[in-house]
């Protein structure tokens, strides 16, 4: 397969070292941080004290094992630097700011022949995908080796595979459990951390009110944009809404969104405005993640 490339070099990335590191790491994020390896990339969950991200990271180590690379969405470059650094108090371990030291990229597919690339696994979008961090001066190298996927494109497959993005499906009153990160970031049985108590209440009770799905739209559907209100196409006109949509694919016929959980099971059918509980022709209807093009 030829190799896509997604060049994430705009993260914001920072550099963990010191000999407390990963006992402080583990003590941040809701993953398993021992996980993280010079040859594995995971994802994790930093949060606050209800539980509720102050962001989605992705965690790997540097070749020689002597410390942890983080990055993170590039708006949360200044705030979770703060968020982190905050908790370093007795600790024998410093965080930096390497944003501009190192660039990023993600591929899915075959890699491209580069000797000596030290490449990480990486599951990012939903499909088997492997990192590479490089000098910011061989980003445009790395990237000639194939064929390079536009911001469009890369939303395109995070929308199909229901991968949610920070500003869109994901914010400061995100639970975790709500965008489905509790299935891939969240390590139910590791220590404490911030934040955990929620998160593992959640796990035991099962039932966030809010769930993030994906719902696709037939050619006659009405177009939807972020922010639009949907309704159940079963329910009376005047009830309470089913959720919204949180972004939308460039064809306009996928889009994810968030529901209320009753709403939120595979083939219920979805509408801008109800009509007194009659089912519309132009109706949307949730999908199951990653389905096939059609």
């Amino acid at each position: 397969m030829q190799p896509c490339l997604i060049d994430l070099s705009d993260r914001a990335k920072y550099r963990l070292t010191g000999g407390d590191r990963e006992r402080y790491l583990n003590g941040q994020v809701s993953n398993q941080v021992t996980r993280a390896t010079p040859d594995t990339a995971i994802e994790a969950c930093v949060c606050n004290v209800k539980g509720k991200l102050d962001g989605v990271i992705h965690i790997t180590r540097s070749a020689d094992g002597e410390a942890f690379w983080i990055d993170a969405p590039a708006a949360l470059r200044d705030s979770l630097f703060a968020r982190l650094g905050r908790y370093i108090i007795a600790d024998d371990c410093e965080l930096e700011d390497i944003t501009d030291e190192l660039g990023l990229i993600h591929v899915i597919g075959d890699r491209p022949d580069l000797p000596g690339a030290q490449w990480r696994q990486s599951d990012r979008y939903g499909v088997p995908g492997h990192d590479l961090w490089v000098e910011p001066g061989s980003v445009s190298r790395v990237l000639a080796g194939g064929t390079v996927l536009d911001p469009g494109a890369v939303d395109d497959l995070r929308i199909r595979q229901g991968v949610p993005a920070w500003g869109a499906e994901l914010g400061p009153d995100t639970l975790p459990a709500e965008v489905r990160l509790d299935e891939r970031a969240v390590d139910f049985h590791k220590g404490c951390y911030l934040g955990q108590e929620v998160v593992s209440r959640l796990e035991s009770v099962g039932r966030p009110a809010r769930l993030l799905v994906l719902i696709s739209g037939h050619p006659d559907s009405a177009p939807v944009s972020a922010g639009d209100t949907l309704y159940a196409a079963s329910q009376d006109a005047g009830q309470k809404p089913a959720g919204t949509v949180t972004s939308v694919a460039s064809d306009g016929r996928l889009a994810l969104a968030i529901l209320r959980r009753e709403f939120a099971s595979p083939e219920t059918k979805l509408v801008l405005q109800p009509e007194n509980g009659k089912l519309l022709s132009h109706f949307w209807e949730v999908r199951t993640f990653g389905i096939a093009e059609e």
